[in-house]
């Protein structure tokens, strides 16, 4: 009987393990290619002319879609998104950028699969 008792408390403890272990996966792997900060929207007079971000570091981001709300040169945004860098532009300016989410001071747009 006390071979019993020790098997169902060991038992107990593993499956207790398992539990906790389970807890520190992570819920979605994150894209290498994710990117997010502070940054300037500034308008391009390249190519027939074009909204571009800039961010606080200095690095350039070419917003693939970018909505009209944003689209004002000198605008300070915080912004997420996804590098694109198996796509190439006629601007070649920048990295090319899916935004998945951008805000100016309480305006914020969230985009569902990259589309505003």
């Amino acid at each position: 009987m006390k071979r019993y008792g020790l098997f169902i408390g060991l038992l107990c403890c593993c499956l207790g393990a398992a539990v906790l272990a389970c807890g520190c996966i992570g819920d979605e792997p994150t894209d290498p290619n994710a990117v997010s900060g502070n940054g300037t929207i500034v308008y391009q007079n390249l190519e027939g002319g074009f909204y571009g971000i800039v961010t606080d570091d200095g690095t350039p981001y070419l917003p693939l879609n970018l909505p009209d709300e944003f689209a004002q040169d000198n605008l300070s945004i915080t912004f997420t998104g996804v590098a694109k860098t198996d796509v190439m532009t006629i601007q070649q300016w920048g990295t090319p950028l899916e935004l998945t989410e951008i805000s100016s001071g309480d305006q914020t747009m969230k985009m569902v699969s990259g589309t505003p």
